[in-house]
């Protein structure tokens, strides 16, 4: 595999190849690129990611240029963006008086200072590090002071083997809400690589729901880099049910005081897949909350892992913050690698982590087969009940509807 070579034959649709800082980060990426066995062993963004995914690095996109079609329905409040193909965007009901939207490859500028700001955040993540090398998609959405917003964001890909590499940036000024539902349910072979970075100003939130609902050889890398100010508010929740490679890491500083952070997911695994997940929260200043809590259900011979890590600086006094990981393990052939972390440097904290891993509690099992449940329903509930918990704060019907119904086809497939 010579990223070189992919890079100079796909140099036109490569956004930011023709800017001479752009360039030379791209061509010093691809130079440190090198994968051995004592690389992929010891390097988190590689050893629990499908190798088939770092193995196969590849580059196809429809040579069409970026389009934005904008459109208004009067009857429908909520904004709505979808991006087919990382080329074409489809905005229907974008408030401009809320907030400004750009695809990157529109400013020169703009993508030039973004490559700049997070140059050095990812240096040892091979994969983000791929999406810098092949950027061929991604936009800069600003939600302006004092507004609330709801955006629903679907990413749809109709061309086969597709590979999209994609930078979103959000701006979140200051005393904003947005609520961002964001959704992948792909059906053609293809490859995701996507990156959100989140800049959060002083007393703003953001609430980012995710559906991954990708098919069997529809894969997806997916990556945040979140960056919170005083007094604002970030909370994630992951629910993923795809069936192809899924790698989510995600990675929060909190830049001031009184700030809360709770990044939650659910997944589920099946046949020979590969999930990936990760989490990182640094406290750098005193009186904050965070929350990291991931729980799986696994079955047949999938592998999944998930590395959750806490940093408490020296100053960060009065830090609060918690992970947790729970795995049930439904065949003798699914794994499930749990690694809590905490790295702490101050005094007075109050920091926890817990995983645990295991098959169904059998006695509750029995006991709900003695109040009339046959063993599918038992089961059922049992799953329900293990993971509901965390959808307690999510205020979105529709979101958990459209959750509940995935999951529920999932245990149909799974459990005989």
């Amino acid at each position: 595999m010579d990223l070189q070579n992919i890079y100079n034959a796909n140099k036109k649709t490569i956004i930011g190849s023709q800017n001479e800082f752009i360039k030379s980060y791209q061509k010093k990426l691809i130079k440190n690129y090198k994968i051995n066995p004592k690389i992929i062993r010891s390097n988190e963004s590689l050893k629990h990611i499908d190798p088939n995914i770092v193995n196969s690095i590849n580059y196809f996109l429809n040579s069409s240029p970026l389009k934005t079609n904008y459109k208004k329905n009067n009857s429908e409040k909520k904004s709505n963006i979808t991006i087919k193909d990382g080329l074409n965007y489809y905005l229907n009901n974008v408030n401009n008086d809320n907030f400004s939207f750009k695809k990157i490859n529109e400013d020169e500028d703009l993508i030039y200072n973004k490559i700049k700001k997070y140059e050095n955040t990812f240096i040892n993540d091979y994969i983000v590090n791929i999406n810098s090398i092949f950027l061929n998609s991604g936009f800069n959405l600003i939600l302006k002071k004092n507004k609330e917003e709801q955006i629903n964001l679907d990413h749809l890909i109709e061309n086969n083997n597709s590979t999209i590499y994609s930078k979103n940036f959000y701006k979140i000024e200051k005393d904003s809400k947005l609520l961002i539902i964001e959704k992948f349910n792909n059906s053609v072979k293809s490859n995701i690589n996507l990156t959100n970075y989140f800049e959060i100003e002083d007393g703003a939130e953001v609430t980012h729901l995710v559906i991954q609902n990708n098919a069997i050889n529809a894969n997806l890398q997916f990556t945040s880099q979140i960056d919170c100010n005083p007094s604002s508010k970030f909370e994630q929740f992951v629910f993923n049910i795809s069936k192809g490679s899924i790698r989510n890491h995600h990675y929060a500083n909190l830049n001031g005081q009184n700030i809360i952070m709770n990044l939650h997911g659910v997944f589920f695994a099946s046949q020979n897949q590969v999930v990936d997940n990760k989490t990182l929260v640094n406290h750098l200043h005193p009186d904050c909350f965070s929350n990291q809590t991931y729980k799986a259900i696994l079955t047949d011979q999938s592998q999944a892992s998930y590395l959750s890590k806490t940093f408490v600086d020296k100053k960060a006094q009065k830090t609060e913050g918690y992970q947790l990981s729970k795995g049930i393990i439904l065949s003798d052939k699914a794994t499930f690698h749990s690694k809590p972390e905490l790295r702490i440097y101050a005094d007075d904290v109050k920091c926890s982590h817990g995983s645990t891993i295991g098959p169904i509690d059998l006695d509750m099992l029995f006991y709900l087969r003695t109040r009339g449940l046959n063993k599918n329903e038992s089961i059922y509930l049992l799953l329900k009940s293990f993971y509901f918990d965390l959808f307690k704060n999510i205020k979105d019907k529709n979101f958990k509807n459209e959750v509940n119904n995935l999951a529920n086809n999932w245990f149909e497939e799974n459990i005989k």
